[in-house]
């Protein structure tokens, strides 16, 4: 199942260990579960009372056990690994149990079980872990071992087995399960993707020959995807790995990159595999769980689809907890970072990975608290024998340097080249290759202080022309106040066929809708989109800003850090195309009015930059329209490195003594955040762990502004027999239990999710049973009345819904100054 380099990171008796997990099952209190057993006994009244106060943990009884037995030879740190089975680590070195659990019969069983499995699997440990990778490698092995041993339908229960006959049954079932499987076959990059390497891949590919870290820079849009998983096909047919896990910043680029590993691993496959979609939503996409075949196999069963869908999610990895074991995976990075934080079962997360090709793409994207957890991950997964791929094109050269370090490499000189590959192995320089850039794109700028009237009169002439045009607004009420007074003003064509298409997206649609709306939109802007027509305008938040392939012919954009526009920027002409509307590409950035003054205070400055100044750092604001000002062109790639040094460079004596202490902020925010983030990591020092990951980003990204997840239906109706009736906005009905939970029921409700700013929910806001059964018990539920007015409880509130603005939340009034938040502001929209 494993590497062979990452089965060496076992300790010698991983199997014993494994093995005596539940050792501490023999007690009493344990043994008193079973009728029979107890019936047959014949205890004193003093017996009978321990067995009511008995041990209840049993796995805490199996690591006292066995630090115990293995103290004197001081390999008592591998019981840590047995006692967190149940995915809660115990502590470093515990307490003896009560009395009971070290009754003298209860001693005697146990030594004598331990004998019997030693003579079976070999000795036990006779050296302590060798760091953390070593030890929570363990505990994910014994906790896999004991959900696959204690699967009633791989193994009867009713008896034992004699070891030779166990060790087939376990075979059979790790195929069963999908383990091992997905052995990739070497085939030409061309023949795999369907086009020729470029120059990046070509040299991506002649130095990942073996494992270690890997860092791609260069341009948007240059076919980092293909190159990385190129990378590992090589690296897994090879037999330096085992499956690939491909991370992304949210749940729709996951849904996106889903689709194009299928069809790469149709083919490259030797043989069956499965493919998982693994974040908080992917339960909900049909094709979540995949059976890939492949595409070139002659075998009987060839006239199968080349892919099969496992009906409703039964796949074994279909819990959140197991989704990474399957063999290939893609989801959000989330679902990794949680093997690195304290969360329930954590270690089989890292389990799950080891001896993996592991790709991190958009790594630029993450702030302090959760690039600080990357940097954790990056570190272990290294130690566990993986290969991790970054991908970015805005990386800066500190952040690249601050990888190479966590890969116990580091970069002879400063390069400066771009696009950059830094190949990395522990205790030598990392070898680093400059690739000839991709062809120079030159792209007309201006930046200035637009004021609305301006960008909405350009983005309609340039639509009417035919051109493809976007506004990034960077907060959801911005982008529906000017999605409004576009549609407001824009020309009503004679027929359908004439009008100019305008839309809007950002992440307070419910998820159906939000779903429909990214199809329409990814597929109106993508490769293939329209070549003769009206324009259209879209206008959309941080939702587009990457690892999404749109094609515009004109960008205006709301101020935003460097690194974010350039991703902005990388949206523009995306594919060489004929007969387009526009004369070249173009993109706006629009000015806040920054006081010039130096004497400007940093309220002042805050409150100059607005909403932005709530969604980004307000030094890195400033810096971005000080490199951006005063340039007409951008030629890409060659400006993206210079432009990010210079925004990130440490101030300079003739920037504003306001805008020195705005910076002095930032590394004050920066470096609450990086402890936070290390406490976060600290799961040896909380052995009372309990947080569960069914969030998909439990404690894997910083605190916003509280949210709430709110269900929006047409109506509601209960109905007699502990049902409700339930029609959603699209017209769509069902009849939903109160006591027994469905997954066709539950699918309908997550569809109808929204998550709003804590301060718009009431709290009395309703959530009846059959709302808490199938979502949450924190979720409620609003129905749509007239004009789009949320209804609570037929309590209506100035909150609204439109299927074309989504939710729009008005500003609070003064007559409820208690609810009003810090900001009046929306939460970050990725």
């Amino acid at each position: 199942m494993l590497p062979a380099h990452v089965g060496t990171l076992l300790p010698q008796g991983s199997a014993t260990l494994t093995a005596l997990h539940d050792i501490g099952k023999i007690t009493l209190g344990f043994q008193a579960k079973c009728p029979v057993w107890l019936a047959a006994q014949t205890f004193d009244e003093r017996t009978r009372r321990q067995v009511a106060i008995s041990v209840s943990d049993h796995a805490y009884v199996s690591q006292y056990f066995l630090q115990e037995l293995l103290r004197p030879i001081k390999s008592h740190g591998w019981a840590v690994a047995v006692g967190a089975h149940h995915g809660k680590p115990k502590g470093r070195l515990i307490r003896a149990p009560e009395v009971e659990a070290q009754a003298e019969w209860a001693q005697m069983h146990r030594q004598s079980v331990t004998q019997r499995l030693v003579s079976i699997f070999g000795a036990l440990p006779s050296s302590p872990p060798n760091g953390s990778a070593d030890l929570w490698l363990l505990a994910g092995l014994i906790t896999v071992a004991d959900w696959i041993g204690s699967n009633e339908a791989l193994f009867s229960p009713l008896h034992g087995e004699p070891p030779d006959a166990t060790r087939r049954l376990a075979s059979l079932a790790l195929e069963q399960i999908g383990f091992p499987g997905g052995r990739l076959r070497t085939t030409p990059f061309s023949e795999t993707f369907g086009f020729p390497p470029n120059a990046v891949q070509q040299a991506l590919l002649s130095v990942a020959d073996l494992p270690g870290l890997i860092i791609v820079e260069a341009p948007m849009g240059c076919g980092k995807t293909e190159a990385a998983l190129a990378i590992g096909q090589q690296l897994i047919a090879s037999g330096h790995h085992h499956g690939i896990y491909f991370a992304l910043p949210t749940q729709v680029t996951s849904n996106r990159i889903h689709q194009r590993v299928a069809r790469f691993l149709e083919n490259c496959l030797e043989d069956v595999a499965r493919l998982r979609l693994a974040h908080g939503n992917s339960w909900l996409e049909t094709d979540c769980d995949l059976q890939l075949r492949p595409s070139f196999s002659g075998r009987d069963d060839e006239s199968e689809a080349p892919r099969a869908t496992a009906e409703d999610a039964r796949s074994w990895f279909a819990s959140s907890k197991q989704a990474l074991l399957a063999p290939y995976g893609v989801g959000t990075i989330d679902q990794a970072l949680q093997g690195m934080v304290a969360v329930k079962h954590f270690f089989v997360r890292r389990f799950a990975l080891a001896g993996k090709v592991v790709i991190l793409d958009e790594i630029h994207s993450y702030d302090v608290y959760t690039g600080t957890l990357v940097t954790a991950l990056v570190r272990e997964l290294l130690q566990l024998g993986c290969t991790v791929i970054i991908l970015s094109a805005t990386l800066t050269g500190d952040r690249r340097r601050e990888l190479l370090t966590a890969a116990q490499s580091h970069e002879e000189g400063n390069p400066t080249a771009y696009p950059l590959i830094s190949v990395a192995r522990q205790d030598v320089p990392a070898i680093q290759l400059a690739p000839p850039p991709t062809a120079a794109k030159s792209i007309a700028l201006r930046t200035e202080p637009f004021i609305k009237d301006a960008i909405i009169a350009e983005l309609i002439a340039r639509a009417e022309s035919g051109q493809h045009v976007l506004w990034i607004r960077n907060t959801v009420v911005e982008a529906q106040t000017a999605f409004r007074l576009i549609r407001g003003d824009a020309p009503v064509g004679d027929t359908p066929a004439d009008q100019i298409k305008i839309g809007l997206l950002h992440s307070r649609f419910p998820l159906h809708r939000r779903q429909e709306l990214e199809a329409f939109w990814l597929n109106h802007l993508g490769k293939n989109r329209p070549t003769t027509g009206p324009g259209s305008i879209l206008v959309a938040t941080q939702v587009v800003e990457q690892s999404v392939d749109i094609d515009l012919d004109f960008i205006v954009s709301d101020l935003a850090p460097t690194d974010m526009l350039l991703q902005r920027l990388g949206r523009l002409w995306r594919h060489p195309r004929n007969g387009r509307a526009a004369a070249h590409p173009e993109f706006w950035i629009r000015l806040p009015e920054i006081p010039a003054s130096p004497n400007t205070t940093t309220s002042t400055l805050k409150k100059s930059l607005g909403r932005s100044a709530h969604v980004y750092a307000p030094w890195v604001l400033l810096r971005a329209a000080a490199v951006f000002t005063g340039r007409n062109t951008l030629s890409l790639p060659g400006d993206i490195r210079p432009l990010l040094e210079a925004t990130y460079a440490p101030p300079s004596e003739t920037e504003p003594t306001a805008w020195h202490d705005l910076h002095k902020e930032l590394e004050a925010d920066k470096q609450k955040l990086t402890d936070n983030a290390n406490a976060a990591m600290l799961v040896l020092g909380r052995p009372s762990l309990s947080v569960d990951a069914d969030s998909d980003q439990a404690l894997t990204r910083r605190k916003g502004p509280p949210t709430a997840d709110v269900v929006l239906l047409a109506s509601a109706e209960t109905l007699p027999n502990h049902c409700a009736h339930l029609t959603a906005l699209d017209g769509t009905e069902i009849t939903i239990s109160e006591y027994d939970w469905e997954i066709n029921s539950a699918r309908f409700l997550h569809r109808w999710i929204v998550r709003l700013p804590k301060w718009t929910v009431p709290a009395s806001a309703p959530c009846p049973r059959w709302l808490s059964l199938h979502v949450k018990s924190s979720a409620s539920l609003a129905i749509i009345g007239e004009h789009g007015c949320l209804l609570w409880d037929s309590e209506p509130s100035t909150t609204t819904y439109h299927p074309d603005f989504g939710v729009f939340a008005e500003k609070i009034t003064s007559a409820r100054p208690a609810l009003q938040p810090t900001y009046d502001d929306d939460e970050f929209d990725s």
